[in-house]
């Protein structure tokens, strides 16, 4: 089944062919990508393939052309708060490691749709990577086994191109703590919480509404169908700014892929997450 998910290689959510009229399915400025478009798309030298599962699966094979990326690479102990995004020059010679530019279309593949792949989107949005050249391939390598796409055991030889690396950061994609300790009772701002359960009883932000990231996925491992989205983030997508957080924003970064594919004109990453609002007693916090 061709499920209405793309960027780029297949069709953007509500502008392509599926019997359904393109008023009733909202755009979306970024996304996931379908296997089946996947298999059908003509080779492209300006296509990068990122598998960021552990180095072990990818070795024991992966999509042919794809390169290994360890989402590690992308974080870093920032003001005493673990996990949180690296520095520039260390996401550039990431970069430079997976031969990605500017430009380039960068399809990200994890064992499943999951937080780490959406991280790597998310990390590339911000510094300047355009909205339509990231994806996440949803159901992820399961899914592209499954369909019968082909594997490789063969490392590919990554092109040491002049070309730059990152674009300007794009800082209304997240939000700090000032910012969130200035709008806790803002009624335009929607806090979204994604941790487990016993997580946010243990103590959230005040205020914040708790959707498990969880609850976007199938059972395999897909973003769920169009509709049932829509209906989970309902209250997210009536709000002017969502604010997604989990413990260390990489959770979050699914969710907040999510919004993206839902066409959220204002959907954020708290990237401190609950590593930093935790640790913190001069910022307040709810149980229970």
């Amino acid at each position: 089944m061709i499920r209405a998910w793309s960027i780029g290689l297949m069709c953007v959510v509500g502008s392509c062919s599926t019997g359904t009229a393109a008023s009733e399915e909202p755009r979306a400025p970024a996304g996931v990508v379908a296997v089946d478009a996947l298999l059908r798309a003509p080779a492209d030298p300006q296509r990068v393939i990122v598998d960021v599962r552990p180095a072990e699966a990818y070795a024991g094979g992966h999509i042919p052309g794809a390169v290994h990326l360890d989402v590690k690479k992308l974080r870093a102990e920032v003001d005493g708060v673990p996990e949180q995004l690296a520095p520039r020059a260390a996401i550039e010679a990431a970069m430079a490691e997976l031969g990605v530019e500017l430009g380039d279309e960068v399809v990200v593949v994890d064992e499943r749709t999951s937080p780490p792949a959406a991280r790597v989107v998310w990390t590339l949005r911000w510094f300047g990577h355009a909205a339509d050249k990231v994806q996440v391939l949803d159901g992820g390598h399961a899914a592209w086994v499954a369909a019968g796409g082909a594997q490789t055991g063969e490392v590919p030889t990554v092109a040491t191109g002049e070309g730059a690396r990152l674009g300007e950061e794009q800082p209304q994609l997240g939000v700090d703590a000032a910012w969130i300790a200035a709008h806790l009772h803002d009624p335009a701002v929607l806090l979204l919480d994604v941790r487990s359960d016993d997580e946010w009883e243990a103590g959230r932000i005040p205020g914040a509404w708790h959707v498990p990231w969880q609850s976007a996925v199938t059972d395999d491992g897909r973003l769920k169908e169009p509709q049932a989205l829509r209906e989970l983030y309902a209250r997210a997508l009536d709000s002017e700014t969502v604010v997604v957080y989990c413990k260390s924003g990489m959770r979050a970064s699914l969710s907040w892929l999510v919004l993206q594919v839902l066409g959220h004109a204002d959907a954020r990453v708290y990237d401190g997450s609950w590593n930093e609002w935790g640790a913190r007693p001069d910022l307040p916090k709810e149980t229970g």
